[in-house]
């Protein structure tokens, strides 16, 4: 059997990873260590519409963040949001996007003879250009670690089409509903005698459509529907995603296709050396940490509430406490981010740190008093695993998967019993031995490596299916 792993999303992504993306990174950079069989990589064409060979060393870019193909003027892959220009032919859409996306357009070719030329004496010349091409919220994005992220056109990410072949086993990852036509790679993978799997965090959007915009619900709930019909085997990652998905496609009235429970991993976080300086005006065992994108659903509403009544009635001033939010914006958040621009602590108390790298967030985990994790509904809970990783006392929510994930390693409380949340935070800040014993809980806590849970995930997808078992011989 073949191992076939889709980058697309990842190849799209801009910035420092989320939660889905750290997955698909992971998973995909075990899958390029794998041994147990031979691997390719694809990225999906939307104009093509096609899947693409993506070679080693462009994976290798793609996965560790270094390069990003914008892709923006492509059209929807889904064909759900479609603009005008979007079934011009190939030729006539080209054209009017070099018109309409100029700008954009030389970016990517500049980062294409970037990534081709390094040593050229021009570079600086066309980096200057670059510089000048990018709005400063892009210019931040693309600076990571000291370096620099080289955005690039498709063409120098994929190359020819890829051809399924008869014992393919296809894995798509998480947020490739926005990024893939699911039909027609089921389609190439019938066709071919492949198997598609899809792996999915959760269904929260077709759940929880007031979190979202009406197209992206539109979008992913076909996503869903059609893998259900259309996939050979899906991969979840807790048990709490495992009984939503029966309770949805019953109600659908569809029957789902093999599941397999694969939980999340990990970083190492115990074993982390990042060190320098924090952020400024953050001290060592002065600040509450909430690590989540800023979005309706993080429940970041609660948090500024409760925060407030403890300054007004001194606990924050009395101790010197922060809190702080660590996270880039979301979707649907100009109520959210209306709210905490005019909250009236922002800026002192309340802090809020955008596209922070993974040094710095690891910095800011070793060093907080401990974490909170309000979400209203996770399919599993990324950010409560690392806080108990790093051994750090933790208030989470009882929402969906959470409890499951955290375990007796935390205190979880209802995401809108906000006077429990309330209570629960002054007496961790103003009596810290009463949080010892769940600092101690934490330590106790055994985090899945990422490298396990990848290899768990990727023997999940190569698993064989009845038909490619060979009939034992008598």
């Amino acid at each position: 059997m073949r191992l076939v792993v889709d980058l697309t999303s990842m190849a799209r992504w801009l910035g420092p990873p989320v939660g889905l993306v750290r997955v698909q990174r992971h998973y995909s950079a075990e899958a390029a260590a794998f041994t147990a069989s031979e691997v390719a990589f694809t990225v999906f064409d939307p104009v093509d519409r096609v899947l693409r060979q993506v070679s080693p060393r462009i994976a290798a870019e793609i996965i560790a963040g270094e390069i990003s193909c914008d892709m923006s003027f492509h059209p929807d892959p889904a064909r759900i949001k479609m603009r005008f220009y979007d079934r011009w032919p190939s030729w006539a859409r080209q054209s009017l996007m070099t018109i309409m996306r100029a700008r954009r357009i030389l970016r990517t070719e500049i980062g294409a003879f970037a990534r081709r030329y390094p040593g050229s004496p021009f570079l600086p010349f066309l980096e200057r250009v670059e510089n000048r091409l990018m709005k400063a919220h892009e210019r931040r994005l693309i600076a990571r670690d000291g370096s620099k992220v080289r955005i690039v056109p498709l063409r120098t990410a994929a190359g020819n089409k890829h051809d399924l072949i008869p014992g393919d086993h296809l894995l798509l990852m998480n947020n490739d509903w926005s990024h893939t036509d699911i039909e027609l790679i089921s389609r190439e993978c019938r066709s071919a005698g492949a198997k598609l799997i899809v792996l999915l965090n959760d269904i929260i959007p077709i759940q929880f459509p007031e979190w979202y915009k009406t197209h992206d619900v539109t979008r992913f709930t076909d996503y869903v529907t059609l893998a259900i019909r259309l996939a050979d085997r899906f991969i979840l990652t807790s048990k709490r995603v495992t009984a939503d998905m029966e309770e949805h496609a019953a109600g659908l009235g569809l029957q789902l296709p093999e599941l397999k429970l694969v939980p999340l991993g990990c970083d190492s976080a115990r074993k982390s050396k990042a060190d320098g300086p924090l952020p400024d005006g953050l001290e060592t065992g002065r600040y509450i940490l909430f690590v989540s994108t800023i979005e309706p659903r993080k429940n970041h509403s609660l948090l500024m509430d409760v925060w407030r009544r403890l300054v007004q009635d001194g606990t924050v001033a009395h101790s010197g406490m922060k809190l702080v939010f660590v996270g880039r914006s979301g979707w649907m958040v100009d109520g959210v981010l209306a709210k905490l621009h005019s909250h009236p602590d922002y800026g002192q108390s309340l802090v809020h740190l955008d596209n922070v790298d993974d040094g710095t967030l690891s910095l800011l985990y070793q060093n907080s008093a401990f974490c909170v994790y309000p979400s209203l509904y996770e399919g599993y809970g990324l950010p409560p695993v690392e806080a108990l990783a790093y051994g750090k006392a933790l208030i989470a929510s009882t929402g969906g998967a959470i409890p499951e994930v955290v375990g007796p390693f935390g205190l979880c409380l209802d995401p809108l019993d906000a006077e429990g949340w309330e209570k629960a935070m002054r007496e961790w800040i103003t009596s810290p031995e009463v949080r010892t014993s769940y600092e101690a809980k934490a330590g106790e806590f055994t985090a899945r490596s990422w490298e396990q849970a990848g290899r768990e995930t990727l023997k999940a997808t190569l698993a064989p299916f009845p038909d490619e078992v060979a009939p034992a011989r008598e």
